[in-house]
């Protein structure tokens, strides 16, 4: 198996705290794949950095984790995530500069990787949508999973998921459980699409939407919320882990949870020193 995470990966920067951590969707999915995949599997990043201070960091991190793949360096900076924790544990993201990434595009050699990829994982938002658009438009046999966040930066949700759907196979969606009427209409673009939507909820636990009907799971205990960051990526990385295995929508839901109860307990989407 070779699971592909194209992203960003960069530094979260907790002003509250005065740190930096490696971060960035891409690089927590990795970095929770790395662990739920088999010793046997690759996992492999592909993404753009830039040459500033902040690199360094995240290189590291990428080492340490046992990730390969396409790693480009290009004048500028690299992405970092301005976060402020909240005294409850949750996160708030008050401003994100996507650096190079912004305006990459990969090229031949990236397009080469993709194609040998069994499973490509991607979130997609408004400031790297270049990069995006240029990696879902890459030949790739194997299962496209792909992280719509909360969908906030977008005008018609429903509309902008309606589509990119047809170009994918699964979609995460980081949402609230007040969100009745996106959920609804996020379930008619599944069923429509015979796609396999997987909807996060926090505290409310997760549902799954497609053919098959819903599927909910809660949320798994935890006995005390420390930092909420990166807890979808990592549901994300068990999900999918679990479901490459035994198509078990359930099974791979409860995984999930239970992945992001462990993430949420720390500072940071994975362990670092």
């Amino acid at each position: 198996m070779r699971v592909v995470c194209a992203g960003d990966c960069g530094v979260d920067r907790y002003v509250n705290l005065g740190i930096d951590r490696p971060g960035g969707i891409a690089l927590n999915v990795a970095a929770s794949a790395r662990e739920e995949f088999a010793a046997s599997d690759e996992v492999l990043v592909l993404t753009a950095l830039g040459t500033d201070a902040e690199s360094w960091l995240v290189r590291s991190a990428i080492g340490r984790l046992g990730l390969s793949g396409a790693v480009l360096e290009r004048a500028g900076t690299t992405s970092i995530q301005y976060i402020d924790q909240l005294p409850s544990g949750e996160k708030h993201f008050l401003r994100y500069d996507a650096g190079v990434l912004a305006d990459f595009r990969i090229g031949a050699p990236e397009r080469a990787l993709v194609a040998t990829a069994d499973l490509l994982v991607m979130p997609v938002y408004r400031q790297i949508s270049a990069f995006f658009e240029s990696v879902i438009s890459a030949p790739c046999p194997g299962i496209r999973a792909v992280d719509f966040l909360d969908l906030s930066d977008v005008d018609d949700p429903a509309a902008f998921v309606a589509g990119i759907a047809a170009g994918i196979d699964i979609g995460f969606f980081g949402l609230q459980g007040s969100s009745l009427a996106l959920i609804d209409d996020l379930e008619l673009i599944a069923r429509r699409h015979r796609r396999l939507f997987v909807v996060t909820l926090g505290a409310d636990g997760s549902m799954a939407l497609g053919a098959t009907g819903r599927v909910g799971c809660p949320a798994a205990p935890v006995p005390r919320v420390v930092d909420t960051t990166g807890a979808g990526d990592s549901f994300a990385a068990a999900f999918l882990a679990e479901y490459v295995r035994s198509r078990d929508v359930a099974r791979s839901l409860q995984r999930g949870a239970e992945r992001a109860a462990l993430t949420i307990q720390s500072i940071g989407a994975f362990p670092w020193p």
